[in-house]
């Protein structure tokens, strides 16, 4: 290892000196003293010497500078320095975090724990949570903001002895319609996800009294042409099973700490 190398790694290095030429802007500052504490346990993951790659400094320069922006909407006033215990991960994640969606939710993590009136949301685990999420997951995640759950419907087909039913369709829901999802194959994958996480709980078995959502899943995925094309050649009959996922007390505390 050379000796610019060891000047790096040991001591107190300025990170921020290695990505800003201007360390004296307002913006920069509040960054420098949010941050202050979480860069000096920072030196663990050896930041100071991945920021000598180019690449990862790039990187790096533009999620510090998505975050700065965030933390300009803070009132001064309410700014605060991070507790490293949250502080820390996070910016080991943004090191190499390369999907704007994902760092998204890093940033503003990060920006809540810089404020006053939000640190109580940025719980440490979100962390974490947020490194198990796809982008599509991300996406599904920004469009929970505000909502209390996702109606879905099971297109269930009793068979012909009437000894059973099989799944036709199963937990079928509108997220592809309001979602862009890069895989929309995968939204059952997705939504299972996010309910190991606890985000989200699948309440089968009770459903929502307001039909409407209910009837837009069917016409969507055509439940009347379905009953026409297999009732009764191939079942006795097909019914649509209405149930929904809730968004837990844990899931809207996670949202609200990540999504702007």
């Amino acid at each position: 290892m050379d000796n610019s190398v060891l000047d790096l790694v040991k001591g107190t290095p300025n990170i921020l000196g290695q990505i800003y030429t201007d360390l004296a802007q307002p913006s920069v500052k509040a960054v420098g003293q949010a941050l202050g504490t979480v860069f000096e346990f920072s030196t663990s993951f050896l930041l100071p010497v991945k920021l000598l790659n180019e690449k990862f400094k790039l990187n790096f320069k533009k999620r510090i500078t998505e975050y700065e922006k965030k933390l300009e909407e803070v009132p001064e006033e309410k700014r605060c320095e991070v507790h490293p215990q949250i502080g820390t991960p996070i910016i080991e994640k943004l090191s190499y975090t390369t999907n704007d969606e994902i760092a998204d939710l890093f940033t503003t993590l990060l920006a809540n724990a810089s404020n006053i009136d939000m640190v109580n949301t940025a719980h440490p685990s979100f962390v974490a949570m947020i490194e198990r999420l796809s982008p599509d997951e991300a996406r599904i995640i920004k469009y929970l903001k505000g909502r209390n759950d996702i109606q879905y419907c099971d297109f269930r087909g009793y068979s012909l002895d009437g000894k059973g039913y099989i799944d036709i369709r199963y937990h079928q829901t509108l997220l592809p319609q309001y979602v862009h999802l890069d895989f929309p194959q995968n939204v059952n994958a997705y939504l299972a996800n996010l309910v190991s996480l606890g985000v989200l709980f699948d309440m089968a078995g009770t459903y929502r009294i307001d039909e409407t959502v209910y009837n837009e899943i069917k016409r969507v995925y055509g439940f009347e042409l379905l009953k026409e094309q297999l009732v009764p050649k191939s079942y006795k009959n097909i019914e649509a099973e209405k149930s929904y996922y809730q968004i837990t007390d844990f899931g809207k505390l996670f949202i609200q700490a990540c999504i702007k």
